[in-house]
């Protein structure tokens, strides 16, 4: 199987809703490279555009890794969505950003306050994970990173202006809630593992500019889960709510 193989059987996946068999071991993205090409090739093979981008670490300054998300996946807050549309539905409870600007690829790369004075809004968001493979969470991590690294949606709250915002509010412990039909999810201990995930940022303007990728300023950039991600098995209601950003809410039917 080749890379080109691989991205096909993804877009197939996710036209007829079908879930696939995981790629063998000697069939694997050999590399990072291959699988961010093979995520580019889904985009392009679903005649999508890019809506937003996932990205997240397991540690403070550990390595990351993202993928796009294609536009269709993408939805505004309060959204109505068929539970049935994904092959299983994990929530996760996110801040995400939007530049103010369109970010040029470039030789040098982008220093961190470069990064966070394009930075143009935050917004309270959950994430969809889902996976194509039938085996998952079996898989192993570069068929993961191909496969949209497990994104199935995006559901982003309303923008506030970073500008000012960012100087009072908590990115690395702030107050929130995730509830469905009303019982909590939030465990005990919350926190995105990364610490502060506008660190994230930095990695993911110069991952684009590597790859030759303009960042658009419609993009919304997803950074990790504060709270995990916890499965839910039936239609309900979800509603996330971060102290001081606001609300985000689904309606899975």
């Amino acid at each position: 199987m080749t890379p080109h193989d691989l991205a096909q059987r993804l877009v197939d996946a996710r036209r007829q809703h079908r879930l696939i068999d995981a790629p063998p071991p000697d069939s694997l993205p050999p590399d990072a490279a291959t699988a961010y090409a093979i995520q580019q090739a889904v985009i392009a093979g679903l005649g999508q555009s890019t809506g937003a981008w996932k990205i997240g670490a397991k540690a403070p300054g550990g390595a990351a890794s993202g993928a796009p998300i294609p536009a269709s996946q993408v939805f505004g807050s309060p959204a109505r969505i068929a539970h049935g549309g994904f092959f299983r539905v994990l929530l996760e409870l996110e801040i995400a950003f939007r530049f103010s600007e369109a970010i040029e690829p470039r030789g040098e790369a982008y220093a961190r306050d470069e990064v966070l004075a394009r930075v143009g809004v935050v917004l309270p968001a959950i994430e969809i994970v889902d996976s194509r493979f039938s085996e998952w969470p079996n898989i192993a991590p570069l068929a993961q990173l191909a496969d949209a690294q497990n994104n199935g949606a995006l559901i982003a709250g309303h923008p506030v202006a970073y500008s000012g915002f960012a100087r009072t509010f908590d990115f690395v412990s702030p107050e929130l809630e995730l509830t469905f039909d009303g019982t909590s999810l939030v465990p005990e201990a919350s926190g995105n593992p990364v610490g502060d995930p506008r660190e994230l940022l930095v990695w993911f303007v110069n991952h684009c500019a590597a790859m030759g990728i303009t960042i658009e300023p419609e993009w919304t950039i997803t950074t990790g889960s504060y709270v995990g991600a916890h499965r839910v098995d039936r239609a309900g209601i979800v509603h996330g709510h971060i102290d001081g950003l606001g609300e985000v809410e689904i309606e899975l039917t």
